[in-house]
């Protein structure tokens, strides 16, 4: 997700946008969109990430930055993928460009916090999520034929699946696929269906609940009996097998239960965003919701969601 202006006495001239993989780069769209493109040679290029310098699906940015004449380029972060990570820059500067980073460099990664994440940490993106009662728990104590506790509305529901959307895959335990049967799917909210990820320590994973899903999942931990794409692992060493993920194209997960797989995830300080949603009503007991302040906790963005009731 990159975006680039280009500004002419205090003037934006041009703007693009970098829509989907294979199609041209914000600057690339910027420069293409200036009427006049006289002006390029007095103006500015502001540019989100910095220009790529080297030849993939589209040629370099940085290269018709600088054949364009443009004097100046204002970069809010520098790309950790190691094709560009500096060359952008270097190949500015040594055309005459003067380069200027944004102070607040911050702001720019978390547009792309999970390519940041996938490059830099070399595992997913991970984002948490559960609904908790108000005085905070996650569900009562109950009996595998018991149904969950209803605890979130509808409103969460659709903001919930539309956060599934998002994502490549969604993690759950072995317990819960079991317990709950859930189809783990987008269904009110438009969008592509996350691939399930199921966590198996001890039961495995009952076959009609499998046969539930919205698509074969992989399977994670002491899973060397069962058929289909596993990682075989120590499901409780979560740095260990988490990389892992990304040789299946996950490059985003979300974790959504059960409580011991959201409390692990804040011990491992492998959770990176967390959103929550908190009921308006309460159930005096149960199932604890995640300590945020755990020993590995090292999220960099959480979100509260309320209800506010009738």
């Amino acid at each position: 997700m990159v975006g680039a202006v280009i500004v002419h006495d205090g003037v934006i001239i041009g703007e693009g946008y970098h829509q989907k993989a294979g199609d041209p780069h914000a600057e690339v769209m910027a420069i293409n969109s200036v009427e006049d493109k006289s002006l390029l040679a007095s103006s500015t290029l502001y540019c989100s990430l910095e220009p790529c310098a080297h030849f993939g699906k589209t040629p370099p940015c940085s290269l018709l930055i600088t054949n364009s004449r443009i004097p100046k380029v204002v970069v809010g972060c520098s790309d950790s993928n190691k094709l560009v990570n500096g060359k952008g820059v270097e190949h500015l500067k040594s055309h005459g460009v003067e380069v200027v980073f944004s102070e607040y460099p911050t702001l720019f990664r978390q547009l792309n916090r999970v390519f940041f994440c996938n490059k830099d940490l070399n595992r997913p993106y991970v984002t948490a999520k559960w609904a908790q009662s108000s005085d905070g728990y996650l569900d009562r104590v109950r009996q595998p034929d018991e149904s969950a506790s209803r605890i979130s509305g509808p409103l969460a529901s659709v903001k919930s699946h539309q956060l599934r959307a998002s994502v490549d895959g969604i993690l759950i335990s072995a317990k819960t696929l079991n317990w709950d049967r859930p189809s783990l799917t987008t269904r009110r909210y438009q969008g592509t269906n996350p691939r399930p990820i199921i966590v198996v320590s001890s039961a495995l994973p009952h076959m009609e609940a499998i046969a539930q899903l919205s698509s074969a999942p992989i399977f994670v931990g002491n899973v060397a009996s069962l058929d289909g794409d596993t990682i075989v692992c120590n499901p409780y060493d979560i740095p260990a097998w988490l990389p892992q993920l990304m040789t299946y194209g996950i490059h985003h997960v979300l974790v959504e239960g059960g409580g011991r797989v959201l409390q692990s995830f804040f011990d491992s300080g492998c959770v990176d965003e967390w959103h929550r949603y908190t009921s308006v009503n309460a159930l005096s007991e149960g199932i604890p919701a995640p300590t945020l302040n755990a020993s590995g906790a090292s999220y960099k963005l959480g979100i509260d969601h309320y209800e506010r009731g009738e």
